[in-house]
Order: structure tokens, then C-alpha cells, then sequence
């Protein structure tokens, strides 16, 4: 996952030969809101230099 300046959201999924695929997924702020293109929600929980939790909701 990444964190655009502009507020924009990319997801990484798995493409061809098991490279990740950028994926635009949404947008964020900094309250923690994420909004998946896709639909549905999210909020970051905590966040850690090595490590995000992240609560979905669809």
C-alpha cells in the first residue's frame, strides 16, 4: 500500500509472474479515513515505522 501526498491510495496486488500490480485504490486524509475506489472503508488503527493495522469496512 501507498500513501500518495496528493491524498491518493495505491494497493499492490499480485499481477502476472507474482510481480505486484499498482492498483489506483482511493483516496486517504489525515484522519486515517481510507476510501477504496472499489467502495468501502477504512481506518488506520495504529501505525508503527514497521507496521499498519488497518479496520475495513464494506
Amino acid at each position: 500500500m501507498e500513501f500518495g501526498p496528493d491524498g491518493t491510495l495505491i494497493e499492490y496486488a499480485i499481477g502476472r509472474g507474482d510481480a505486484p500490480e499498482a492498483r489506483p485504490a482511493g483516496r486517504w486524509d489525515a484522519s486515517g479515513r481510507l476510501d477504496r475506489s472499489s467502495g468501502g472503508t477504512g481506518q488506520i488503527v495504529k501505525s508503527e515505522p514497521d507496521r499498519l493495522e488497518i479496520t475495513w469496512q464494506n
